[in-house]
């Protein structure tokens, strides 16, 4: 029984149902140590400036670059470090990475607390998502050419 007694009416405290302790921070671990494992493996197993592996369905049905395009071949360039030829592949990536890796460490700190990160405002997942489609409209008109990934073989 608990030793809490909540003030005024003598009353046992209720306990505090959330986990905490650090081992909550094993699951974004995971995910962060996951992710890096798969973007090393992928780094070592092909080249996507010399490869030609067709991961977009957006472009090869429409010829048309979605804000996705490039990524694949920016992360390997951060990987290489070339941060240049990244930002020349997809920018909305590699700007997103860091704000990625906060919202991580965010989350793990909140866990180990056990307090809960509940999910973004909808005003935030409207702008995200806002500002994906104003840039893969962007990086699709000749003007916006330093947008666009570059060339699929050869870059």
């Amino acid at each position: 029984m608990s030793s809490a007694v909540r003030a005024g009416d003598g009353l046992p405290a209720p306990e505090d149902p959330r986990p905490r302790g650090p081992h909550r921070a094993l699951l974004p671990l995971g995910i962060a140590l996951g992710g890096a494992g798969l973007a090393l493996l992928v780094q070592q197993v092909f080249d996507p400036f010399r490869t030609d592996i067709p991961l977009c369905a957006v472009y090869h049905l429409t010829g048309l670059y979605c804000p996705g395009c490039g990524a694949t071949r920016a992360v390997h360039a951060l990987l290489d470090g070339d941060p240049l030829l990244a930002l020349r592949n997809n920018v909305l990536i590699v700007v997103a990475l860091p704000v990625v890796a906060a919202g991580l460490v965010l989350w793990t700190a909140r866990r180990v607390q056990g307090r809960t990160l509940g999910p973004p405002p909808q005003v935030v997942v409207v702008l995200l998502a806002v500002l994906a489609l104003v840039f893969a409209v962007l990086r699709n008109i000749p003007a916006f050419w330093f947008i666009a990934p570059t060339s699929l073989i050869g870059a």
